[in-house]
């Protein structure tokens, strides 16, 4: 039988948490920017991104993937060494998938131009379900290391209920927070009034923003724009978990002296662990159907 080689390129603690299963599925491993003397036996630790992806029948980019400088996500690295270009990748066959959690414009790029397909993942519900949890979980942490309040008692407004606004409110409450949501979609907003969450209408929310201590918007779109900022006390926090460039105007934030703390790849930071586990559950099952899609 021939051997199912997967490079796994970059990473934190939840890709050598992974890499055991992945072992234990059956495919050899072959990485780049992981401390060799913390991989398990049989993974090998290659010097350079061509070398790992010599022979993959898939490519494992960190769920953060690579940003439009071109940066990987490969915090065990020096900084110098963390590009990834199309030329690293020009030895794999076209067709040779790219798992990502969040693929960038660049990323996009260099897989049109070397005909290598993305495969987003970030959403899929096998991930972002569990995902959901830790990233609620470290925006409890953030918010408690950043006001002066106790979660008890606080005012919070909650921008979207998809899987982490859901799972972040119901721990607000929980723990004895007021929770308000906006949601643009009617589905999930009938969900969360279903849950007995106080509900505010999208169109008139600029008009009730003052009342709250704390904001966390999920929504990864431009949704606080300056004029609502001017709405908040300046002594308000905001704590935005939407990837890509979030969905707060962070320079007009700073300009009005608001705290506003774009928080991404939570679960990497305050349990990665707990996160790599929850890879590792899911992702044997998702290369097998991504390699069986593409046969």
């Amino acid at each position: 039988m021939a051997e199912r080689i997967v490079a796994l390129l970059g990473g934190d603690q939840r890709e050598l948490t992974l890499l055991p299963s992945l072992k234990a599925a059956g495919f050899t491993v072959q990485t780049f920017g992981l401390p060799e003397d913390s991989l398990p036996g049989g993974v090998k630790s290659c010097a350079s991104i061509a070398a790992a992806v010599q022979g993959a029948l898939l490519l494992i980019l960190p769920l953060p993937g690579v940003r439009d400088n071109g940066r990987l996500h490969a915090p065990f690295l020096a900084e110098g060494q963390r590009l990834l270009t199309a030329e690293d990748l020009a030895a794999c066959p076209a067709g040779t998938p790219i798992m990502v959690g969040v693929a960038s414009p660049y990323l996009r790029r260099i897989g049109r131009e070397l005909h290598l397909p993305v495969y987003e993942i970030a959403e899929a519900d096998e991930v972002a379900v569990p995902n959901a949890i830790p990233t609620a979980e470290g925006a409890l942490q953030l918010a408690m290391q950043e006001l002066p309040l106790t979660i008890n008692g606080l005012q919070t407004l909650v921008l979207g209920f998809g899987r982490v606004g859901e799972a972040l409110a119901l721990r607000l409450r929980a723990l004895g927070a007021e929770v308000v949501i906006a949601n643009r979609g009617s589905g999930r907003f009938a969900k969360a009034a279903r849950q007995g969450f106080a509900l505010y209408p999208w169109e008139t929310l600029a008009e009730s923003l003052g009342r709250f201590d704390a904001i966390f918007n999920t929504v990864p779109a431009m949704v606080l724009d300056k004029g609502k900022l001017l709405a908040l006390r300046r002594d308000a926090l905001i704590i935005d978990l939407a990837s890509g460039g979030g969905g707060t105007d962070f320079a007009a934030a700073g300009e009005l002296g608001l705290k506003a703390l774009h928080a991404l790849s939570l679960p990497g930071k305050v349990a990665p662990v707990s996160a790599g586990r929850l890879l590792g559950q899911v992702y044997p099952g998702l290369i097998r159907k991504i390699l069986a899609d593409k046969d």
